[in-house]
């Protein structure tokens, strides 16, 4: 078994786009009116637009992005630039931070190598 795809719903496309484009110096390798894929290694973010009337209040999906040390606060800064805010540091030497898209989608960015 393995995660295929991990997907966010959301409410304006062409913002949601633009942020993870960015945030993940990424090109999406599908896109459509509907929904945008990235591809991560093995595992794809998708975007669906909620175009069925669920009221949308954040997400209870919380990826988490891995990174060394030296490129943890560019991706950190570059997401805060972009209009993400910062939900939760756990801890001073910033290994691990919580921060919540546009969108009000929760992503984890963390040094935390096994």
């Amino acid at each position: 078994m393995r995660i295929r795809t991990i997907y966010f719903k959301v409410t304006d496309m062409e913002r949601s786009v633009t942020f993870w484009e960015k945030l993940l110096e990424l090109s999406p390798n599908r896109k459509s009116e509907k929904w945008t894929e990235f591809s991560i290694g093995e595992v794809r973010v998708g975007l669906l637009l909620n175009d069925f009337g669920d009221e949308l209040v954040g997400s209870a999906c919380v990826p988490v992005f891995e990174f060394d040390v030296s490129s943890s606060h560019t991706f950190v800064n570059r997401a805060k630039a972009l209009g993400a805010t910062v939900v939760l540091e756990l801890n001073d030497d910033m290994n691990n931070i919580v921060l919540a898209s546009p969108d009000g989608h929760e992503f984890e960015v963390c040094t935390c190598h096994d």
